[in-house]
């Protein structure tokens, strides 16, 4: 059951992560929304979300790191992770497959897409 799977989504663009959170709820998914990294780690501990997906470019800690603090605490070394942002670059793409990212989709975001891939990495289809 998708309501039974929570989708937390981070980024430090308050609009874009109303947009897409409300698609995403519009689509059957439970879904929080983190403003920024710091608020990610802390929503992540606290709720233990089935898949986050995260932006690349926010300030202070980027993406990529917040992904390789999250990997180091032992409960979330799993814990699916997308990473949805405009940087559309093949090595950024490549950097994020390599260090575990569940996958890499670009800005503006598809809903059919994203839905798509949550949907293979929590196990619904």
């Amino acid at each position: 059951m998708l309501k039974d799977k929570l989708v937390l989504i981070v980024d430090d663009e308050p609009s874009l992560l109303v947009a897409t959170q409300a698609g995403l709820q519009l689509r059957g998914f439970r879904v929080e929304a983190a403003e920024g990294a710091e608020a990610a780690m802390n929503a992540i501990k606290s709720l233990k979300p089935s898949i986050v997906v995260s932006d690349l470019v926010m300030p202070g800690t980027n993406g990529f790191e917040l992904f390789q603090e999250v990997r180091k605490q032992a409960d979330f070394r799993s814990l699916p992770f997308v990473f949805l942002t405009g940087i559309d670059d093949y090595y950024a793409k490549k950097f994020g497959k390599e260090i575990g990212g569940a996958a890499y989709i670009t800005k503006p975001v598809d809903l059919d897409e994203l839905e798509k891939v949550i949907k293979d990495k929590i196990g619904e289809k």
